[in-house]
């Protein structure tokens, strides 16, 4: 039987998955909602790579030190 779909390719072996849970209430998180609402299901993990690199970014710019701000959040996001 043959397979089905893409071989898989080295960068794809070696890749590292990172799975996050958000729960976003309305009223408090609208931004986000519609954020997520807007993109299609195929293009959620990219979109999100672009804002944590565009957030990241951000931070490197800023002269105040948010590193355990950020940790406290990201520590948030993980289950």
């Amino acid at each position: 039987m043959a397979k089905i779909g893409r071989p898989k390719t080295e960068r794809a072996a070696s890749a590292r998955i990172v799975q996050i849970k958000l729960r976003l209430y309305p009223g408090e998180d609208d931004d986000l909602i519609t954020f997520f609402e807007g993109i299609p299901g195929r293009l959620r993990a990219v979109m999100v790579k672009r804002s944590l690199r565009s957030g990241i970014q951000g931070e490197e710019n800023s002269d105040t030190d948010g590193d355990d701000e950020m940790l406290d959040v990201l520590d948030e996001l993980m289950f």
